[in-house]
């Protein structure tokens, strides 16, 4: 008598299910409708291509034709001696009524006023006015979707000239977000030159090392002067200590030598950042006394402030810091020692000589040291 499992039966049953189900979907009926289905969705996908292209090209080809009459527009706007003179075809403000066309209308004006000035550049901003286009700035300005909106927003603000708006931008200075209060800080230097700066008065969040660039460089275009000798002092007390760097900065930039003593008083700051860029001021405001304050602080700083006082001792260390200099060539650091190397060469009659006797004692380290010296100061 032949036994089946239940096992073998069960198996046996599954087996025969799955290869009836796939034998019903193999079926020639089966296969001609998944190639419909294949072939509609192929077509469908071809059309939403064409259509995005096609729409993609009808953008391209209106904003080409608005580029090329603003052109036109604009050139012969700034040809004009004053704005009042200026007719503009009924065409224009058929355009502005479409938003794309305005977002054109705004980056050609920007564009122009980036590269024009004295009455050109007031006809661009008259014009911006005469379009409504501020009140578009001033939306984008106050935006709640995103920061670059924002941002951008401020620009065309502060591109345009429009001075009204300066106590927008300076809440703005100090926006949560780094991109909006760097856009709104350049806009009011760009604004009102020195005198913008007030927004150091206010900010709590830090400010960059880009922006600290960006902001001292354009200070330098700046045709607004300003003595800054009675504000720099209360940015030193900041407790932003960002702002107390870039306060140090415009000290040793601008040469504030009457504010050597506020400067000295930040080599006790609490923060090694704004030690260092101490040092580095001091180097710009330096006098007969300064090397060897510099040299007193050298030994409590951390390595960062220790090379950097160094750095700022190449070419003014006198001879009262050359006993001190010379006990520095054993120190335990290798870069201490080839930077101190670097200043009693540079600064002593009998550099060379103290340098060669030490490396005569001890080849290790002391020769590879006096060889780049040679070499950093060309001897």
């Amino acid at each position: 008598m032949i036994r089946i499992s239940h096992t073998s039966v069960k198996t046996c049953l599954l087996d025969n299910f799955f290869t009836n189900t796939v034998m019903k979907y193999i079926s020639p009926e089966y296969l001609f409708l998944g190639i419909k289905i294949l072939g509609f969705a192929i077509l469908l996908i071809v059309v939403v291509i064409y259509a995005y292209l096609y729409y993609k090209k009808r953008v391209f080809l209106y904003n080409g034709g608005v580029s090329k009459n603003l052109q036109v527009w604009i050139s012969a706007i700034i040809m004009e001696d004053s704005f009042e003179s200026v007719v503009l075809p009924r065409k224009f403000y058929r355009m502005m009524k479409n938003p794309w066309a305005r977002k054109l209308v705004m980056e050609e004006l920007l564009a122009c006023k980036r590269n024009f000035s004295g009455v050109a550049a007031d006809n661009i901003v008259a014009l911006y006015e005469h379009l409504g286009l501020k009140a578009d700035s001033i939306k984008k300005m106050h935006s709640k979707r995103s920061w670059h909106i924002r941002a951008k927003g401020i620009q065309e603000i502060y591109m345009m000239d429009q001075r009204d708006m300066l106590p927008d931008l300076y809440k703005s200075t100090n926006s949560e977000n780094e991109y909006v209060r760097m856009e709104a800080q350049t806009g009011v230097i760009n604004l009102t030159g020195f005198a913008g700066l007030r927004f150091l008065d206010i900010i709590t969040y830090p400010l960059t090392g880009w922006q600290q660039i960006k902001l001292l460089e354009q200070l330098k275009h700046s045709s607004q002067k300003e003595d800054l000798s009675d504000r720099i002092p209360f940015w030193l007390l900041s407790e932003n200590n960002t702002v107390v760097v870039f306060a140090l900065k415009l000290a040793g930039e601008y040469q504030q030598f009457g504010l050597r003593e506020n400067v000295i008083n930040c080599l006790n700051h609490p923060s090694v950042s704004v030690r260092n860029q101490a040092f580095k001021t001091l180097e710009r405001l330096t006098d007969e006394t300064i090397p060897a304050l510099l040299m007193a602080h050298l030994p409590n700083e951390s390595l960062a402030n220790q090379l950097g006082i160094l750095d700022s001792l190449k070419d003014q260390a006198s001879e009262n810091e050359k006993p001190q200099l010379i006990q520095l060539l054993e120190h335990s650091n290798d870069q201490i020692k080839l930077k101190t190397a670097i200043i009693i060469a540079n600064n002593y009659a009998d550099g060379w000589e103290i340098l060669e006797q030490k490396a005569n004692e001890i080849p290790a380290p002391y020769q590879p040291i006096l060889f780049h010296v040679q070499s950093v100061l060309k001897r």
